[in-house]
């Protein structure tokens, strides 16, 4: 992704390339609308356009990179073409988004995340409990996690996918015998 420029700093680029200390206000906003005046004097309005296709080509590039840089992607090339997948920490970070972008519930039901995975998992369950509390998640007891959030499909689909369905539960619940704070 792009960064945007601030006004301010844009300006003062501009009036730097222009190369004068002082200049009217007018001729600023032609100054900034000739950005593509030139290509447009090289080759009319299909190179205006192969221009900014390119620019739209090199800001997707810089964005895969970053990506993989990061390690929510990888890319393979395959002949010609070129595969992208995301990866485990990719596929994290997206139910992570989903949970905190879910809907909040109309009326007095949480979503209720029970589990308890073995010892022998042990890398798994702190994995699952950073995730829940990454995604809004409150922690009620050691293994009982809460939120006032409608993330049960969420949850379900990402238990049944990392195939831990074994040690977890989750279900909406409305009543409990103590109110548990949602902060």
């Amino acid at each position: 992704m792009t960064r945007r420029i601030p006004l301010s700093k844009l300006l003062l680029i501009i009036l730097k390339g222009l190369g004068e200390t002082a200049i009217e206000l007018g001729d600023l906003s032609q100054a900034i609308t000739q950005r593509y005046s030139s290509a447009w004097r090289r080759g009319g309005q299909s190179f205006v356009a192969d221009l900014k296709r390119l620019r739209q080509r090199q800001i997707l590039q810089q964005t895969l990179n970053q990506l993989k840089r990061s390690q929510y992607l990888s890319a393979q090339r395959i002949g010609k073409r070129l595969l992208i997948s995301l990866t485990n920490k990719g596929k994290a970070d997206d139910v992570v988004q989903k949970l905190l972008h879910a809907k909040p519930y109309t009326e007095k039901f949480s979503t209720v995340v029970i589990f308890d995975v073995p010892r022998t998992h042990n890398w798994a369950r702190k994995q699952f409990r950073q995730l829940l509390k990454q995604g809004g998640f409150i922690k009620l007891q050691q293994s009982v996690w809460i939120s006032s959030k409608d993330a049960y499909d969420v949850i379900a689909k990402f238990i049944k996918q990392v195939k831990i369905q074994a040690w977890v539960n989750v279900f909406r619940a409305k009543d409990f015998l103590r109110q548990p704070k949602m902060e």
